[in-house]
């Protein structure tokens, strides 16, 4: 037994952020709402930068999901799970930087 459906759940919610970063990271802004985006100047690169953020979410997913595989049964959450607090943590951190510097609300 292993920790085989965490994994797939973990790379499957990596791969629709993976195509979601890509739509961000090329300016699309379809899929942006908000205060900030109503507010800012710069609608395409606070998409880009949004995408920086998706992207290094993706690519943190996909690890946490193989760090369960390689760990089986027993370990695969010890190892998983800090790979997931430390990727949700940066990727926070580095929205709350986007958040404050495009927004222009005066």
């Amino acid at each position: 037994r292993t920790m085989i459906g965490f994994s797939i759940m973990m790379w499957f919610v990596s791969i629709v952020l993976f195509f979601t970063s890509i739509a961000l990271l090329r300016g699309n802004t379809s899929m942006i709402h908000g205060k900030t985006f109503r507010n800012t100047t710069d609608k395409k690169g606070y998409a880009k930068a949004l995408g920086k953020g998706v992207l290094f979410l993706s690519i943190g997913l996909t690890c946490c999901g193989t760090a369960a595989i390689i760990g089986g049964i027993r370990n695969g959450l010890l190892y998983a799970l800090p790979i997931l607090c430390v990727t949700v943590l940066i990727v926070a951190c580095f929205f709350v930087y986007v958040q404050k510097k495009y927004c222009n609300i005066q």
